[in-house]
């Protein structure tokens, strides 16, 4: 059988070969992944359900929200690593603590970009 040209918009199924979308996971991003199409970045949150539906016990099913959708892949890794920093702790004792876990955050971040060369 011969194969035709594509036309159209572009196929999300993973599963095919010819498949424009990838998935990019890291330790690093947890609980956070970025998933690439031909036209941008997403980044989406995975959460492990802890509530159930109509005060029933919790199945534990896996969520993904979408966090937003960005042009480049540096833009990508700066929202993960804002949010991952936003939601790290609630109460800082001083200005210095503050300040030092947004180092460690941004540390992170600059290791990520140095080891892709962006």
């Amino acid at each position: 059988m011969v194969e035709t040209k594509r036309r159209g918009r572009p196929s999300k199924d993973t599963s095919d070969s010819n498949s424009n979308v990838y998935t990019i996971k890291d330790p690093l991003m947890e609980p956070f992944h970025i998933v690439k199409d031909p036209s941008n970045f997403t980044v989406i949150e995975t959460s492990i359900s802890t509530r159930g539906f109509a005060g029933k016990k919790a199945t534990g099913k896996e969520n993904e929200k979408t966090v937003g959708y960005f042009t480049s892949f540096k833009h990508a890794l700066n929202c993960i690593a804002k949010e991952k920093f936003h939601t790290s702790q609630n109460e800082y004792s001083s200005i210095k603590e503050y300040i030092e876990s947004w180092d460690e955050v941004k540390t992170g971040l600059e290791t990520l970009l140095n080891k892709v060369n962006i």
